[in-house]
């Protein structure tokens, strides 16, 4: 493909969602390694600044021109621009369906940036695996490990400043032997701690059909990385649709505050053999909310009839996921196991003769 297949070279670089090559007017990809925009074409690369286009602030809708994809398969939605195709579903591995375009989509406020490449996260999970016991082979090809697919997950954040309280039975107990009996003496005490908390980006998933365990898994994000939500970062990437509005995970979102509170106040109260909480409180004195996109690395794995599911922080490079075994390493494992015992048994029979 030559230039002239590419728009033009004073084609505006805001036309439609996709990031056009000043030099040359091929796509442009966002590159985590380096923070810029590079050309595959001509090599040139670009800071955010040199590409962005200005949004109004009014704006809340993300109404660009993004394709959706779906999956008939585990039902699976993502979004991408118009330069980045996708084949696959990177939850499954099976075909895709192209949608259609997307239009009126909620405007995130935030968005974290991949800064682990797509060769990191290949090495990260290649390694992760190799220290495991019986991983199949084909999981270390090449061909498996190129379908690690960088995803944008939505994901609502929540800042709180909180008056924090817990109310709690603590206990100290002593034991000791008189003759031939033990005893054991338990004091019990009423303990209580408050205070002011702030709670910081406590992060719930903003889809229904989401595996939470695994996006969950590699949870925290540097709180430091976030940036005002920007089109071009999703520039070479996918994107999942949430359908989970705010009011959905408010449940999910105080459940996590409780625990937060309830672990903060209860590490104050030291020297007692157990603390029990019996009341707690938190009530939410200021709170605001931000739709954030978080990068997600993503890879599955089909072993056995079974899709095996794996996720790599695309900031952190903290990996999860459930482990494959090979039956055919477990047989050799276990015959060479059965066989070290009838060696061992012939030996002590030879013996006894």
């Amino acid at each position: 493909m030559t230039p002239a297949d590419y728009p033009q070279e004073n084609a505006p670089v805001s036309s439609g969602a996709s990031l056009i090559c000043p030099a040359c007017g091929a796509p442009l990809k966002f590159d985590p390694a380096t923070q810029q925009f590079h050309c595959e074409f001509c090599l040139s690369k670009f800071s955010k600044k040199e590409i962005e286009r200005p949004t109004p602030a009014d704006v809340d809708t993300i109404d660009e021109a993004l394709n959706e994809y779906n999956c008939p398969s585990c039902g699976a939605t993502i979004v991408a621009d118009l330069n980045t195709t996708a084949d696959f579903c990177a939850f499954c591995g099976n075909p895709v369906i192209l949608k259609g375009r997307v239009s009126g989509e909620i405007k995130p406020n935030l968005i974290i940036p991949f800064s682990v490449t797509k060769v990191q996260a290949q090495n990260i999970l290649r390694d992760f695996l190799k220290k495991k016991k019986f991983v199949p082979a084909s999981f270390f090809s090449q061909a498996n490990l190129d379908k690690v697919t960088g995803v944008y997950h939505p994901f609502w954040e929540l800042d709180a400043d909180t008056d924090s309280s817990v109310n709690v039975t603590a206990t100290t107990s002593s034991h000791w032997r008189s003759g031939n009996k033990e005893y054991t003496k338990t004091n019990y005490f009423n303990v209580f701690r408050s205070g002011e908390i702030h709670m910081e980006d406590i992060s719930v998933h903003a889809l229904k059909d989401a595996d939470k365990q695994l996006l969950e898994g590699v949870l925290p994000y540097p709180i430091q990385s976030h940036q005002p939500f920007s089109m071009e970062y999703l520039s070479g990437f996918y994107a999942k649709k949430y359908d989970l509005s705010r009011k959905d995970v408010e449940g999910e979102a105080r459940a996590k505050m409780y625990n937060y509170a309830g672990k903060i106040l209860t590490d104050t109260i030291t020297g007692y053999d157990s603390v029990h909480i019996d009341r707690q409180s938190v009530v939410v004195t200021h709170a605001s909310w931000d739709y954030t996109l978080l990068p997600i690395w993503v890879l599955a794995y089909r072993y056995g009839g079974k899709v095996y599911n794996f996720a790599v922080n695309g900031v952190t490079g903290k990996v999860f996921g459930e482990i494959p075994l090979s039956k055919p390493k477990l047989w050799l494992t276990a015959g060479g196991i059965a066989a070290a015992v009838a060696t061992v048994v012939g030996l002590i029979g030879g013996l006894l003769i």
